[in-house]
């Protein structure tokens, strides 16, 4: 974890400290602001979730052999680790020659944080040292809970029991807890309504605790605190405290699991810049994993504002972490999705948000159903697991006719709101239609898989009329790209306002281009065609799923490829305000580039996006390119590792088949690249590229890997040395001998 400790002297947003069972967000100063919008001004501080513990903790510190020093302190300095993070105070210490370091650890197997403080003196004299801690307690639900009536915020009031150093606070209306203890006892305690530099809002209550010490010359002395709440028993917190101050070595624990993280779909290129966001959002994904039991355990989308569970979100991020070898936890966010679709909507419908409640604020957009079902397919066809498959099976049945019962005109295309959610506009969205071609495809080959031969020919026939439909209706000829909407005239005109986003202002540009687009339609008002409204990022996913036909793709995709979409950080949410960039959809327009063969534009894009790492806080990458919304996103695992692992080394794992196949598309840039100990099904495969004059050379090696079988281009031929190979329509197959090492030659005429 030591080779990957980043710093910064700047102050930036957020600071985050996780595990799965605790997330600690403060400001890289080391303060504790009021900030959010989901629970207004709630959702930072010590989050154990379903509940929030503490508003935060501060530090008084006065050196009594200096004149001026005493204030509670800011960080000047931040470090960031995958298993921790430091703040470090000098000079806003004052006239002292004592500095403080305070390191947090928030251990996986002891719900909490391990907060320590360590004081070293610098000056060969001793130096008498006064310290106050105050911690502020703010037991207060995840997000909905309030809204929806589900419960009550109460008061906290707390208690110090001076016998084992431990404080403990109870909300009056709930069965939530707080409990902190101090390493070493504190000389006096105090409890009540007491306030640091920063009054903070909630009904929480407050500990505060002094020491006075000597410090000796070149001596350091750590005063350390135990962190932890419960949303269900007193005891648990108790318990959880116990195990906190256990002296269990929680740091090799987080050295352990992140060892073994970074050890899979490990990453050689030429850009080291490339590599170490490679790493970073490997550490990042696993950040975002919270276990709200009994509520449940699986990925959440985001860091501050989203720290909760999405359909949508998930079906892509399943995507990366099915690239980066994380299979158990592809698993458990599927399972859950389908859990509480089952208990919330019952009828096939994938929800879109659950709270670590256990709370459904939306019951799904059309979108989401149909991208479930993809990620199912993605999932077996990665893992083999076909157990996953037999549970869900009930469910993507009903999923599949919920979805068909949303094409309520008979075109094939379902309505709804898709990724996009543009208030009033739930037309027949591109990505929804894209997304349900796709699904019925997957659902078709799920149906083979399970023997159900008379719903795979009708999912395969409503497959091939979906695809062709979308060729059809949703081509924009003139422009060369595919529509956003596929909607009558007077409904888009309706949703003018929202389209151009009037609520933030004007943009006469925009205004001038849409009328523009509603003029030149000669068909009826009430006449449904298809609107290049916008120019959405959305656009992309006809080639993002491979079902654009390759002349189509072509100019789709270089249509894409234009100032008119690109910007500095990435791809624009649209094209018509180009006023906002996600990683999304930068990742899904990279996808689409490299699996139509466009390499170097899909490694431009991720160029694009990977220079926004860091600019919000050390280690991340936000959702809202340069450095804004959530500081920390699952869906970018699906925006970096989808594109470089399935389409640029090519890894594409088929378990119906019991082979991998390998279509390598490397870009310019990257004259040689490796990538080792993928999982694929029930084994690992490395990969080292290496380009030759007029052809490439692939060396393989792996354990219990299934048969791999190369994709040659029109003009390539393949020479393999070290295992038996079979030619086989458009490439070769072979089988890695175990402990083996196979080199492929691959030469273009």
């Amino acid at each position: 974890m030591a080779s990957m400790r980043l710093t910064t002297n700047a102050p930036a947003p957020k600071a985050l400290c996780a595990s799965e069972h605790a997330k600690l967000i403060s400001g890289t100063d080391g303060l504790f602001p009021d900030f959010g919008h989901h629970s207004e001004g709630e959702m930072g501080g010590l989050w154990m979730h379903p509940i929030k513990v503490l508003d935060g903790f501060w530090l008084r510190f006065r050196d009594e052999e200096a004149d001026n020093v005493d204030t509670w302190i800011l960080a000047d300095s931040y470090e960031c680790a995958p298993g921790e993070n430091a703040f470090g105070y000098t000079s806003g210490l004052g006239h002292t020659r004592v500095t403080i370091r305070r390191e947090q650890l928030a251990p996986e197997s002891a719900p909490g944080v391990i907060l320590t403080y360590r004081l070293a003196n610098h000056d060969p004299a001793p130096r008498r040292v006064q310290v106050e801690w105050l911690a502020r307690t703010d037991l207060y639900p995840a997000w909905f809970s309030l809204d929806s009536g589900f419960c009550q915020d109460g008061q906290d009031s707390g208690a110090w029991d001076a016998a084992t150093s431990t404080f403990t606070a109870k909300d009056d209306k709930n069965p939530w807890f707080a409990a902190i203890r101090c390493a070493t006892a504190p000389d006096t305690a105090q409890v009540g309504q007491l306030f640091g530099p920063q009054i903070t809002k909630g009904r929480g209550v407050s500990l505060s605790v002094q020491y006075a010490m000597t410090l000796q010359g070149g001596e350091e002395r750590a005063l350390t605190f135990y962190l932890t709440g419960s949303a269900q028993t007193a005891q648990q917190a108790q318990e959880r405290l116990a195990l906190l101050a256990s002296g269990k070595d929680f740091r090799a624990e987080k050295q352990a699991r992140y060892d073994a993280l970074l050890a899979q779909s490990r990453l050689e290129v030429p850009d080291e810049h490339f590599r170490q966001v490679w790493d970073w959002v490997k550490v990042n994904t696993d950040w975002l994993i919270v276990d709200s039991a009994p509520y449940g355990r699986a990925l959440s989308a985001g860091m501050p504002e989203y720290p909760w569970w999405f359909g949508c979100d998930n079906c892509y991020t399943i995507q990366g972490l099915l690239a980066m070898g994380q299979y158990g936890l592809a698993r458990e966010t599927l399972k859950l999705l389908a859990d509480y679709s089952e208990k919330v909507n019952g009828n096939g419908r994938i929800v879109h948000e659950i709270t670590t409640y256990g709370l459904c604020s939306n019951p799904g957009n059309t979108q989401e159903t149909a991208h479930f079902v993809t990620a199912l397919w993605n999932y077996w066809r990665w893992t083999g697991d076909r157990s996953l498959i037999d549970e869900t099976m009930p469910l993507v049945r009903k999923s599949m006719a919920w979805l068909q019962a949303q094409d309520d005109d008979g075109d094939l295309f379902p309505s709804g709101y898709g990724i996009i959610e543009i208030a009033g506009l739930n037309a027949e969205m591109i990505d929804s239609i894209a997304y349900t071609a796709q699904a019925w495809g997957c659902y078709a080959d799920l149906c083979r898989l399970t023997g159900d031969s008379g719903e795979e020919a009708r999912a395969r026939e409503l497959y091939q009329r979906t695809c062709q439909a979308m060729n059809d209706k949703m081509w924009d000829e003139e422009a060369g790209s595919y529509c956003d909407a596929y909607a009558s005239t007077a409904f888009v005109r309706s949703c003018r306002d929202e389209i151009l986003g009037r609520r933030h202002g004007h943009n006469p540009e925009a205004e001038r281009a849409f009328d523009a687009m509603l003029a030149r339609k000669d068909c009826p008002e009430d006449q449904e065609t298809g609107f290049l409204i916008n120019g959405n990022w959305t656009l992309v996913t006809p080639m993002e799923a491979g079902l654009a036909p390759a002349d189509k793709a072509e100019r789709a995709l270089a249509y894409m490829n234009t100032p008119d979409f690109v910007g500095k950080w990435g791809v624009y949410l649209n094209a018509l305000n180009r006023d906002a960039i996600m990683t999304i959809s930068t990742g899904a327009a990279a996808v689409a580039q490299a699996r139509y063969g466009h390499a170097d534009r899909a490694l431009e894009l991720l160029k694009r996006m990977n220079a926004t790492f860091g600019m919000a806080t050390p280690g991340m990458i936000s959702e809202m390119s340069p450095d804004y919304g959530c500081f920390c996103q699952a869906w970018t695992a699906y925006a970096l590792f989808t594109p470089v692992v399935r389409h640029i080394f090519g890894v594409q794992p088929e378990a119906d088949k019991e082979q991998v196949t390998l279509t390598p598309c490397m870009p310019a840039a990257w004259p040689e690249a490796s990538l080792t100990d993928v999982r694929v099904l029930d084994g690992k495969l490395s990969i080292r590229y290496a380009r030759q004059d007029k052809g490439y050379t692939l060396t393989l090696s792996g354990e219990n890997c299934p048969a791999l079988r190369l994709n040659l281009q029109p003009g390539e031929t393949a020479a393999v040395t070290g295992a038996q190979a079979t030619a086989v329509e458009g490439g070769v197959r072979f089988t890695l001998p175990q402990g083996e090492t196979v080199r492929v030659t691959v030469s273009r005429n």
